[in-house]
């Protein structure tokens, strides 16, 4: 039976067609016709009110509208094909090159008959062959990251929705989304598909997304009702109607013909550049070795007058395949499976990345300005203790805690009907959260967890709030406005007469007050008095943690529907209902995770809307706070009143912002990075994306979140935990300490190989690792070495390191030891191998018939060749182990942990035994220089890659300073003695203020022009020295005003008065002083000595 006609769905009283036009066009005439948004809803079969009735729901289901209008998920464009992604592995240069010059001898050796009977184009067949298998490997890897990528991008679209079901509120995943849902939209977040609004209060909308225009844009019933998907709400709420889903969507058409490609991050770039770099070297040492080869090949030739040209083809194919080897293709591949690891873990560990970048910033991050609610606290709020009519009421079971001075239970003090009913529908109407009760019977929370606490709070009274709500519908809603700090509602309660219900911080809020009510409900005066002991008690709350809220209301008698009277709440004398103090406490594991973060080096700072006492209450439950400096806390209004300057010299400093707005945290960071800091920030509003965006790593609160906020992050944390964000920096650095673990032992495999191969042919021996070999190692090294190496499993040890700079060097000093100290290893034990291997092997060598030594010579050298191809080879293996660790010799620890690692060791040692004893003596073999060994050899050579790792160990010891290379270092870092003299971190030379115009420059010399004696100089010295001690310590004492300094400047001067020194004289010291201990701090910060001067008078 037809379903559809004339564009109808016969089952409903429009069809997909007539909704996507109406969309598309936006068509207010069309949408009159079916008799406005009502009319449409009745032809969708729903109810505007309770959406999809419980008969569709529980009998046959959402199956006919899927059929009638789509389903609403997305199809991305088919990805590369894995034939293509092999096309375009086959692009590289360097493969083309080598492909041809194998298919060049290929065709050449079996083009003449004795190369063909010797097997000679058995390496030309090899070579293509291993250039086959490395394409396959490259477009596998890439195949698996496009699918990565792809799994990646379904998750960041799996989001939850509210939809009106059955009349209740429900988190419907937005795949579930049908045509003729009802969903509620508010602030922050995605309009899930095509939509008409119902009903709205105060609605924007952000359509940047499909326009590109940056404006927020009015939505309201009658001028402009279309909301698009893909758009976002950036203010106020509303209720809409769904009419277009999936690809019959506008975001949906657009998406068809969206392709979203990953981008490379900072290091992968970084990565790539310092391949090209080695890659021209290795290019470099090919092309001196090809024309090495190639002189000796034409002395040879003429001496000999046998000019054989497959020999130059055969040279330029080691040339080639020196190319090959030298350009690390490991280091992408390296960083691709290093991060792709890490985002798979990090999901298990909470941490959805949207940004790959974000993986490897976190290991740099130095600063975390971090919310408080459900983030440091579970954000299970609860309503323990109330100030009503005057008296504090706890809420909390006396067996559960013992109650403050002056605090009542709940049941020594009666409230009237009246006073509970007032307040009750205060807190029912001037929230938006719901309770819905699950199937298992517990409430779940919907919405803010504050207002939720409110509404679990009228339980305690026998209300309703969904009764309260119905019988007191809003009129109008003034959301939670940042800078007021209060939200507002007004309710219609008689013809011309409003009542506005009002919630807030009670510092700003108390100010508005000019009454408050009684236990009777009814309002008196608030005296200044009254004012005063209500912020007393708030800030007794505040000091125990406890998040507060102000409840009042106030009647404003005025008629009609003026919008200008309206555009703000009138918010004046109020009526004070009272004060509720509302408990979220602080997650068990917070405090060890800001311990974690802080020994790794980051800085935990809360950023909080609270009361500046609860937030050093809670900051000091989190180990954020360690003592009572006050000055460590600040609230957000000082501090956004303050110059950038000053800004920046406490910014460090600061643990807590208190009663800040998101605009206070966006300042923040900002100041943070101008400071160079790489800071992380984590946001769930709206207002927060700026943040999150300016920040170098955003943090977006999967649960308390919104869909703005996430959008506008690097990293979702499902959770909601500060622990979670503790291992994301864990990760971090486990990515970037992976890529250098791989690269360190890629340098070493790429340098010996070069420079053996480079020396052989200068010294006019067979090069010993022939091109069929070479990509052999190539294969294994690159691709096996990638995948053990980035694919350990992080240590606790990282947490303990500082974090490293983003432009801190790839290659540091210790590094820069283990590759050359292992490159010196491995190459001598190959050139010992090469020039004294008959001697070694005396007997091994099958030299049969001295009378013709030729053939079995080049028997013996293809035997030599052999063995260093097998030693080279078990010498990376062992290595492998050693590039475990940078910087410490325990190798072997964690490594039964390590599954992939050992697998991949076990995998490369048999393949390589199977290849020696397969390949090895066949006449394939000898074609591609890999001959027989014997017993003895083999032993040699597993013997010399085992000593490999002792050595490793050895070079592991060798101490950093009697190296040369760059350190990790930060250069601000503060030397020894400054550590040990407390002095404050700085980024700049200490400045100093000049005191005489004509002070001489050098100490010396001043000793000299006033005519001290050999035995005055040193005394002299040794005081300039005191002098400096003196002088530091007034550094210390303006830093740290409680510490005793170790030698005080005004006991020097009092003993150089006893000593009879004129001022001038002491003057001078004391100034030399000051200059050396300037020179000597800064130098041993690694500065420049240059003293910023200034001239002043003292």
């Amino acid at each position: 039976m037809d379903v559809e006609q004339g564009g109808v769905d016969l089952r409903f009283g429009v069809g997909k067609n007539e909704l996507v036009e109406l969309i598309e066009e936006r068509d207010h005439t069309k949408l009159e016709e079916y008799g406005g948004v009502q009319g449409l809803c009745k032809k969708l079969e729903i109810d505007p009110d309770s959406g999809i009735s419980g008969d569709e729901l529980h009998g046959k289901g959402l199956g006919a509208r899927k059929e009638a209008f789509g389903s609403n998920e997305f199809k991305y464009p088919p990805p590369k094909s894995f034939f293509k992604l092999c096309y375009i592995a086959f692009q590289d240069l360097t493969i083309l090159i080598l492909s041809a010059a194998a298919i060049l001898s290929l065709a050449i050796n079996l083009a003449v008959e004795e190369n063909r009977n010797e097997y000679g184009y058995l390496e030309g067949i090899a070579i293509i062959i291993v250039v086959i298998v490395v394409v396959l490997v490259q477009a596998s890897i890439d195949f698996s990251k496009e699918r990565k990528f792809r799994q990646l991008n379904s998750v960041k679209d799996n989001y939850e929705v509210q939809a009106i079901r059955e009349g209740t509120t429900t988190p419907i995943p937005v795949a579930e989304i049908v045509v003729g849902d009802v969903v509620k939209l508010s602030a922050g977040d995605k309009v899930p598909a095509d939509a008409i609004l119902i009903h709205g209060s105060r609605l924007k909308t952000n359509e940047s997304a499909m326009t590109g225009e940056p404006i927020d844009i009015d939505k309201d019933e009658k001028r402009d009702c279309f909301m698009l998907s893909g758009t976002s709400v950036s203010e106020g709420t509303g209720t809409a109607v769904i009419i277009a889903v999936g690809e019959s969507s506008q975001w949906g058409v657009i998406l068809a013909g969206l392709i979203v490609e990953p981008e490379d991050t900072p290091l992968q770039n970084r990565l790539d550049r310092l391949a090209m770099t080695i890659g021209k070297i290795g290019l470099l040492m090919a092309t001196l070795t090809f024309f090495i080869l190639l002189i000796r090949w034409i002395v040879d030739s003429a001496r000999s007058g046998h000019w054989d040209g497959l020999l130059v083809l055969e040279y330029f194919i080691d040339a080639v395949t020196i190319v090959v080897v030298a350009v690390p293709e490991g280091l992408p591949l390296a960083i691709t499976l290093g991060l792709a690891f890490a985002m798979r873990k990090m999901m298990t560990d909470q941490n959805l990345v949207r940004r790959l970048e974000a993986c490897e910033t976190m290991g740099s991050a130095t600063q975390l300005n971090a919310d408080k609610t459900g983030t440091l606290t579970q954000n299970r709020m609860t309503v323990v203790e109330a100030l009503y009519a005057g008296q504090t009421i706890s809420y909390v079971d006396d067996q559960e805690s013992e109650m403050e001075a002056g605090v009542i239970s709940s049941g020594a003090m009666e409230l009237s009907e009246e006073f509970k009913k007032i307040a009750g529908v205060n807190m029912a109407v001037n929230t938006q959260a719901n309770l819905l009760v699950g199937e298992n019977g517990l409430v779940e929370h919907l919405g803010s967890k504050t207002e939720c606490a409110l509404l679990q709070h009228m339980e305690v009274w026998g209300y309703d709030y969904k009764a309260l709500r119905d019988a007191n519908p809003n009129a109008r809603i003034y959301l939670f406005d940042s800078t007021k700090k209060r939200m507002s509602t007004t309710q219609e309660i008689a013809p011309g007469k409003f009542r506005v219900h009002c919630k807030g911080a009670p510092e700003i809020v108390i100010n508005i007050c000019s009454s408050q009510l009684n236990a009777q409900g009814v309002a008196v005066p608030l005296t200044e008095e009254g004012r005063q002991e209500t912020t007393r008690k708030v800030n007794e709350m505040a000091s125990r943690g406890l998040r507060t809220l102000l409840l009042c209301m106030v009647d404003v008698d005025h008629a009609g529907d003026d919008e200008m009277f309206w555009a703000e709440a009138p918010e004046r004398d109020m009526t004070l209902i009272g004060v509720v103090g509302i408990k979220d406490p602080v997650r068990p594991e917070t405090k060890e995770a800001v311990r974690l973060l802080r020994g790794a080096g980051v800085t935990v700072r809360m950023v909080t809307g609270d009361n500046p006492l609860t937030a050093k209450f809670i900051a000091k439950e989190a180990g954020i706070l360690e003592n009572d400096d006050e000055g460590l806390v600040m609230e957000g209004k000082e501090f956004r009143k303050m110059s950038e300057t000053a800004r920046q010299k406490i910014a460090l400093d600061l643990r807590v912002l208190a009663r800040s707005t998101p605009n206070d945290k966006l300042i923040l960071v900002q100041t943070h990075k101008a400071m160079g800091e790489v800071v992380s920030v984590t946001g769930d509003g709206t207002n927060d994306a700026p943040a999150l965006k300016e920040g170098n790593v955003g943090f977006a609160l999967g649960m308390a979140g919104t869909e703005i906020a996430k959008e506008a992050s690097d990293i979702i944390i499902m959770d909601d935990n500060i622990s979670s964000m503790a291992k994301a920096v864990l990760w971090g650095r486990n990515v970037y300490d992976s890529i250098r673990k791989f690269l360190q032992f890629q340098l070493v495999v790429n340098i010996v190989a070069v420079l053996l191969n480079f020396i052989s042919a200068c010294a006019g021996k067979p090069l010993p690792l022939g091109a069929v070999p070479l990509l052999w190692v190539n294969m294994i090294m690159d691709s096996m070495g990638a995948l053990a190496l980035a694919t350990e499993p992080p240590r606790m040890e990282l947490m303990e390191r500082k974090p490293f700079g983003r432009t801190a060097p790839l290659i540091n000093r210790a590094m820069w030891r283990n590759i050359v100290g292992m490159s010196i290893y491995q190459l001598v034990v190959s050139l010992i191998l090469q020039y004294g291997g008959e001697a070694i092997f005396y007997g091994e060598c099958p030299i049969e018939d001295p009378s013709n030594p030729q053939p079995s010579l080049d028997a013996c050298e293809l035997q030599i060749s052999s063995v260093i191809f097998n030693s080279f080879v078990f010498m990376q293996v062992f290595n492998e182990i050693n590039s475990r660790r940078i910087d410490s010799p325990r190798v072997f620890q964690g490594i039964l942990k390590s599954y992939y690692f050992l697998a991949i060791i076990a995998i490369t040692i048999v393949i390589q035994i199977l290849v020696m004893l397969l390949v090895g003596g066949t006449e394939v073999g000898n074609a591609i220089r890999i001959g027989e060994i014997t017993g003895v050899q083999w032993a040699v050579s597993v013997v010399v890659g085992v000593i490999a790792l002792p050595v490793g160990i050895l070079l592991r010891l060798w101490p950093l300073e009697w190296c040369i290379g760059p350190m990790d270092e930060d250069p601000t870092e503060q030397s020894k003695l400054e550590k040990f003299l407390h002095l404050p971190k700085r980024k700049a030379p200490i400045e100093v203020l000049e005191d005489f115009e004509d002070m001489p420059d050098d100490d010396t010399e001043a000793i000299e022009m006033e005519g001290y004696s050999k035995v005055s100089k040193q005394i002299l010295r040794l005081r300039v020295f005191v002098h400096a001690v003196a002088f530091i310590n007034v550094v210390k004492r303006v830093a740290e005003p409680g510490d005793d300094p170790l030698i005080t400047y005004e006991a020097v001067k009092e003993q150089e008065d006893a000593r009879g020194h004129t001022e001038r004289e002491h003057m001078r010291m004391h100034f030399r002083a000051r200059v050396r201990a300037i020179q000597f701090m800064n130098r041993l910060r690694g500065q420049s000595t240059d003293i910023t001067t200034s001239k002043s008078s003292h």
